[in-house]
């Protein structure tokens, strides 16, 4: 049984959303909230500011992700992959964010169980290296925001949820990804991610790409129990990790997926 086949059996159990942030310090389980002290309980403003993560466990939640994917591949002037191709694979899922059930936000997170990674098309050699220093390699691809949604905060929860799939659950020490060099300061400044790969043209999107890794069973973690939700350290610390939920609120919500 692959990865996303026990994913989906799980997930009959619950209602397949992985969690919704209602304040930037606030994470509500349905039904379970950590509790902040800090916390502006106005419910209009965590109505017009709450969005919520899931994962794409249907066909009709993977569609909606791979349409945003495709209109903002588009945006950019990057080629849209064949239907062939976009087929689901037992060894990757997908997240969405959600608001006011329109999907504002997306990423797909590969596993490399054997069968190799997407990267490996034009990075193998860097992402064997790794594997060779006996780290656990994933991928983040696929991600698209539609700006009309877009906040650090949203971005930092859909990051996060990615993150506590690949290292904290299934044990992934190390993330790649494949983006634009235009982005790469962007990554590295807000993510900690660092450069393992040059440029190069990469053919599923027809632009050129940069490899860059994260060591998340690390870095990651350490800055999500100095930072995580801490939206007031931001000017002291001008990354996304502020922005990413607490520590308190992420075992929360790993417990609410142990559970299943």
């Amino acid at each position: 049984m692959g990865i996303l086949d026990k994913l989906r059996k799980s997930s009959r159990a619950w209602a397949k959303t992985i969690a919704v942030v209602e304040q930037p310090s606030r994470v509500k389980d349905l039904g379970t909230v950590s509790t902040n002290a800090a916390i502006d309980h106005d419910p209009v403003a965590i109505r017009k500011d709450t969005f919520k993560i899931r994962l794409a466990h249907d066909d009709s939640r993977t569609r909606e992700a791979r349409f945003l994917v495709e209109k903002r591949y588009r945006d950019v002037g990057y080629q849209v992959a064949s239907k062939q191709s976009q087929q689901v694979c037992p060894e990757r899922i997908t997240l969405g964010t959600y608001k006011d059930d329109e999907v504002i936000g997306t990423i797909t997170v590969g596993f490399d169980t054997g069968a190799g990674l997407l990267v490996d098309e034009l990075y193998k050699s860097e992402v064997d290296g790794l594997r060779q220093q006996g780290l656990r390699v994933c991928e983040f691809t696929k991600l698209a925001i539609d700006h009309k949604g877009a906040s650090k905060r949203m971005l930092a929860g859909l990051f996060h949820v990615a993150y506590l799939y690949a290292a904290r659950i299934w044990g992934y020490s190390d993330i790649v990804i494949e983006v634009n060099p235009s982005h790469v300061a962007f990554y590295q400044r807000m993510l900690g991610f660092q450069q393992l790969g040059g440029e190069k043209i990469c053919p599923r999107v027809g632009a050129p790409a940069v490899l860059l890794r994260l060591n998340a069973a690390v870095f990651t973690s350490q800055m999500i129990e100095k930072f995580g939700g801490r939206p007031d350290l931001s000017r002291q610390e001008r990354s996304l990790y502020p922005y990413f939920m607490s520590p308190q609120e992420e075992r929360v919500i790993l417990a609410r997926i142990a559970r299943g």
